[in-house]
Formats: C-alpha cells, structure tokens, sequence
C-alpha cells in the first residue's frame, strides 16, 4: 500500500502495456477487443472440435499438409502456426503475416480458408466461390 498527496492509502498500480498492440487498456486501439474476441471464439471451437462436439472437415489432412509446405508457416514452442501466433501480433494482415491460428485446428475448421492462393498470392472468395489454395485442392 502507498499513501499518496491526499493522505488516501490505496494499492499501487502499474501500468501494463500489451506486448503485441502497446495498449495499456483493452479495447482503446481500434479492432483489437474484436480480433481478440474472434480468437477465443475460434479456440472455443477448436476445443470443442478437439472433443468431438462440432464436426471437422473430411479432408483435414490435406489441408493440414498444404499448411506445412507454406512459407507463412512459423514453429513455435514446438506447435505449428499460420504465421506467428496471434497473440505476439494482434493487428495483422493475414496475406503478410498468417491469422497466426495453429494450423492443425485451422485445417480442421469447415469454415476456414487459406489467406494465399496456390501462387502464394492473396486469395480471393468474392464471386461465390474461392481459390485459396485449400478450396483449389
């Protein structure tokens, strides 16, 4: 406890900036709380996924395959990631930089796609179909 100017005595308190935005509150740089919520979602699903509760894509294993041959891939701790895990950069182009999701539970979700197409440039869904290079697959 420290005794400030008024006399008051109250808890010291230490400003702690994220070691991938620089924000010292959640929520005051743009979009971050968003992607933040969107990544503990994802990783609620892939648990669930893990347990067997929501159902995973048939063909997994190849999309897992194209993940490990990508020049985005980064090893981390010993796990495999699209791009660097998410939480060392939270604002992220995904083409440049990966979603930063492990790519197992990335290739294992039936609603996710590849950021690059098989030209390892930006891939496109628009149109009503997509040619990422898991749906060219």
């Amino acid at each position: 406890m420290i005794t400030n100017a008024g006399g008051a005595v109250g808890p010291i308190i230490r400003l702690m900036t994220c070691s991938s935005c620089g924000s010292a509150t959640l929520g005051s740089r743009p979009g971050v709380f968003a992607a933040l919520s969107r990544a503990a979602a994802k990783s609620a699903a892939a648990r669930l996924r893990s347990l067997g509760v929501l159902r995973e894509k048939s063909d997994w294993p190849a999309r897992a395959a194209a993940c490990e041959r990508c020049p985005l891939r980064v090893i981390s701790r010993g796990l495999s990631y699209c791009g660097s895990p998410f939480l060392e950069n939270v604002r992220r182009d995904p083409v440049m930089h990966g979603f930063g999701c492990p790519t197992i539970a990335k290739a294992k979700d039936p609603r996710e796609h590849c950021p690059l197409n098989a030209r390892h440039q930006p891939a496109d869904a628009s149109g009503g179909g997509c040619n990422c290079k898991w749906c060219a697959v």
